[in-house]
């Protein structure tokens, strides 16, 4: 799915990714951050610029209509597509979800922060789908980094607490999606930025496509 078509769909199910405007040249992008109102991002578009460490295609915090003008430009000359213009989130700790195929299990989803170093550790949970209630609220508990969520971390104070429940709910709607359409053969929101208001979808993929054929191989468990 598009961008667009993805958020949409998302939307239908209570996940509201944070508002964005899709712009082809600089005069589009300032009228979209009018509309959205300021402080905005601007987003490089394309797989090779989602979620980079050094965050080469993202522009964030822009107050001004120039500012604006500058970063479509600079975006719109490095990756050769249109640029999001987005509404800035409550900034967070950074999350991700995932769902995939998983040959034994079927459709599985996947939790943990988001990172280069949490990526390097595999600090990632899996579940099979769909998630009861307190299964979704044990997998926002379960990555080794989860404490981080909490504001403490081996006895330091680290801050508020984000909003756990707001994550768990979160996975309750992508679980209830996923079941609903088993044409989904892959759905990632990342990153999430949880916070004590709530958690922010800031950016959604969604592949579909012919639910696959399994075969019977007996009981199945996941740890």
């Amino acid at each position: 799915l598009t961008d667009l078509q993805a958020a949409e769909l998302l939307g239908c199910y209570g996940i509201d990714v944070v508002e964005f405007r899709e712009v082809r040249d600089a005069d589009a992008a300032v009228a979209a951050a009018d509309e959205l109102g300021f402080p905005v991002a601007a987003k490089a578009t394309g797989e090779i610029w989602r979620n980079r460490p050094d965050l080469t295609g993202v522009r964030l915090d822009l107050w001004r209509p120039d500012a604006v003008r500058r970063a479509f430009t600079d975006l719109a000359e490095i990756s050769g597509n249109p640029v999001h213009i987005q509404r800035m989130a409550t900034k967070g700790v950074g999350c991700t979800f995932r769902v995939q195929d998983d040959p034994s299990f079927g459709s599985v989803i996947s939790f943990g922060l988001s990172g280069t170093i949490i990526d390097l550790l595999g600090d990632r949970v899996y579940r099979a789908l769909p998630l009861t209630e307190a299964e979704s609220a044990e997998l926002i508990d379960a990555p080794r980094a989860a404490p981080l969520l909490s504001g403490t971390v081996g006895g330091r104070d680290l801050g508020k607490p984000v909003d756990k429940g707001a994550l768990a709910e979160l996975a309750q709607r992508i679980s209830a999606l996923c079941d609903d359409l088993p044409e989904v053969r892959e759905l990632q929101c990342e990153p999430v930025l949880a916070s004590p208001e709530g958690a922010a979808v800031l950016y959604a993929r969604v592949r579909i496509g012919p639910e696959p054929n399994r075969f019977d191989i007996g009981p199945r468990r996941m740890g």
